[in-house]
């Protein structure tokens, strides 16, 4: 999945492009120090990638014109396969804007850079792989995302089906698996390159035992995947409680009714949440970016001893957690919250 993009001249930032969280600028001065060593020093490479974290930094330079274009993605995608993308944007960009940056006189037109980028992600779209035993509502959510008429009556889905997925200029894949015991040969390939994994569960204690076999497979063929639980169906009586399946799933789980239309919404911000992708790239996620401002103002509260600040700042962002289907995450802020109540009276 691409989730940056950089475009250098010497050391000043002509280009910059955010699709999903990636390196903090905090590091980025390091990190560019470290590509600046490699691609201009005298044994230097024209293209290169290296690691930082959970990124892959690949990077194409020209020599004569100091410019250094750089492709942080993650590790789902192969280097080889970045090469030729790398090449591409270095050669349009020259194109179009070498002639003025050789006169000194850049003068850069965004939105041309913006449809050179575009089309670079639409290639490295991050993979959605929606997996789950049959009948736990995976086609059901499918639909629920593409905003399509959810079904109403279980239809089994016959191998897979794969859909593209858009947020303003965001283009995802998302994956639908058929979950029958006949089909488990496959499952292996279709996971195989996994950005990340809903696993769907019914909610029920012998579906979520059933269901552990996926985090198996995930863990062999998509280490570097972020993986979610969605505990569907929780309008039913019988249903587990989220924190009870987390605990026994160990990994973050979200509450879903998947047939209800209004949980859209919900299902999408709880994929941006899961590939950190970049709050302000549509309204849609404006509740993530908030939640990780009133964070961020909670804890000034807390270490200044504005206490009362704190619990309402807590309080808000249990809200926000709620409506972005992050029980976990609320209930946490909530504990906190009634814990400075206490203390406070």
């Amino acid at each position: 999945m691409l989730r940056q993009v950089y475009i250098l001249l010497n050391d000043e930032i002509l280009y910059q492009r955010s699709y999903a969280k990636g390196i903090d600028a905090s590091y980025f001065t390091k990190v560019l120090s470290k590509i600046k060593k490699d691609a201009f020093s005298k044994y230097r490479s024209e293209i290169g990638a290296f690691e930082f974290f959970e990124n892959r930094i690949s990077y194409i330079v020209d020599i004569d014109l100091k410019l250094l274009f750089i492709l942080i993605i993650g590790f789902s995608d192969n280097f080889e396969n970045i090469k030729p993308h790398l090449k591409s944007l270095k050669r349009k960009f020259l194109d179009s804007f070498g002639p003025s940056i050789k006169n000194n006189s850049a003068s850069l037109e965004h939105e041309e850079i913006n449809t050179i980028i575009d089309e670079i992600q639409r290639n490295f779209k991050a993979k959605i792989s929606i997996v789950g035993c049959s009948g736990v509502g995976k086609t059901t959510i499918t639909s629920l995302i593409k905003s399509e008429e959810v079904p109403m009556e279980h239809i089994p889905t016959i191998t897979g089906k794969v859909a593209t997925i858009k947020l303003e200029d965001t283009h995802l894949y998302l994956w639908d698996f058929a979950g029958q015991d006949d089909f488990d040969y496959l499952w292996e390939d279709f996971m195989k390159g996994s950005d990340a994994i809903l696993l769907m569960t019914n909610s029920t204690s012998e579906n979520i035992e059933k269901s552990k076999k996926f985090l198996e497979i995930a863990s062999k063929t998509a280490p570097y995947s972020r993986i979610a639980i969605i505990a569907n169906k929780q309008d039913l009586p019988d249903a587990m409680k989220v924190e009870e399946i987390e605990e026994r799933m160990g990994q973050k789980t979200y509450a879903m009714i998947g047939i209800d239309l209004n949980n859209r919404v919900k299902i999408i911000r709880i994929i941006a949440d899961l590939l950190d992708l970049d709050p302000q790239i549509s309204p849609l996620l404006s509740p993530m970016f908030e939640r990780e401002l009133l964070i961020h103002k909670g804890q000034e509260a807390l270490d200044h001893g504005n206490l009362e600040d704190a619990v309402k700042l807590f309080d808000k962002i249990s809200s926000i957690c709620i409506e972005l289907g992050d029980t976990t995450q609320a209930n946490e802020y909530k504990h906190k919250a009634d814990k400075l109540r206490v203390f406070i009276n």
